[in-house]
């Protein structure tokens, strides 16, 4: 095995070759750092402006639905689930919209980048 010495010329003793190695280390990093002044076109990946609004928007419209339904015990804001429906599951159907309504709201803020 060589002496670390006889084969680092930076640690060679002679200045001239250590001058050399900083040299080439300092032309391969500004190489590396240098940067291309070609424009290129970046790919917009965010979500379009009106996109956040409108999901909060879904949310908030489903909130007042299920608050309407329950200050008026269903009959509101669709009195079609009262009327036609009273024995059944779907009596609760204003709170299906509601819930259904609030749920694609929060899912499209799940994608919103």
């Amino acid at each position: 095995m060589a002496d670390k010495r006889t084969t680092d010329p930076r640690r060679s003793g002679n200045p001239a070759k250590a001058a050399a190695e900083r040299e080439r280390l300092e032309a391969s990093r500004a190489a590396a750092n240098r940067v291309s002044r070609t424009p290129h076109k970046v790919r917009d990946t965010s979500s379009p402006r009106w996109y956040a609004p409108t999901m909060v928007g879904l949310m908030v419209v489903g909130l007042l639905w299920v608050v309407v339904t329950y200050l008026f015990q269903g009959r509101y804001p669709l009195p079609y689930f009262t009327q036609h429906h009273a024995s059944d599951w779907l009596v609760n159907g204003n709170l299906y919209i509601g819930f259904s309504v609030m749920m694609v709201g929060f899912l499209g803020l799940l994608r919103w980048k």
